[in-house]
């Protein structure tokens, strides 16, 4: 029975991506340049200065209800990778500065992040570039710039880094 659920639940979730990530861009595409963040100095950090690390790139609203079921594994990918050269990069679709700052302040999520503060599908740059069609979308940039995976599945991610890093 176990193995039933197992098998059913490795199916329901392969059908997300099958059903969410059909116009991501593709393992070994060039990652379109772009703001991702905000240095220490208040000035934009581009995807292009990270070059040479992983970047995990996270796209994501904090009125989303499925982005805020994912924060904990965030900070716990965070933890476990920041201090092995991960780079992360949080591009939100919220609209309202107050509440997207503070979400970032309650919750502890304190590596780059970035929004437009326009509207997702309608005004901002990022979900063109990317093929934003469904959130939370990540993708895991190589150190060569190119897309190593693209999913709405956080578990395709946590292997990806696992493998990276040699932490099995």
């Amino acid at each position: 029975m176990l193995a039933l659920v197992a098998m059913l639940t490795t199916a329901s979730a392969q059908d997300l991506d099958a059903k969410y990530a059909t116009r991501l861009l593709t393992t070994g595409t060039e990652a379109p340049d772009m703001v991702v963040g905000t240095g220490s100095d208040g000035q934009p950090v581009k995807l292009s200065a990270l070059r040479g690390k992983y970047v995990l790139i996270h796209f994501w609203a904090s009125w989303c209800p499925d982005c805020r079921r994912e924060t904990p594994a965030l900070k716990v990918i965070y933890q476990r990778y920041a201090g092995k050269g991960l780079q992360m990069a949080g591009i939100s679709y919220d609209t309202n500065r107050q509440a997207w700052q503070q979400y970032l302040a309650d919750n502890g999520m304190t590596w780059l992040q970035y929004s437009e503060l326009r509207k997702w599908k309608k005004e901002t740059t990022s979900d063109r570039l990317y093929h934003i069609d469904w959130i939370p979308t990540l993708y895991l940039i190589g150190p060569d710039g190119r897309v190593a995976v693209s999913t709405v599945m956080m578990e395709k991610i946590e292997r990806a880094l696992a493998d990276a890093y040699g932490d099995k």
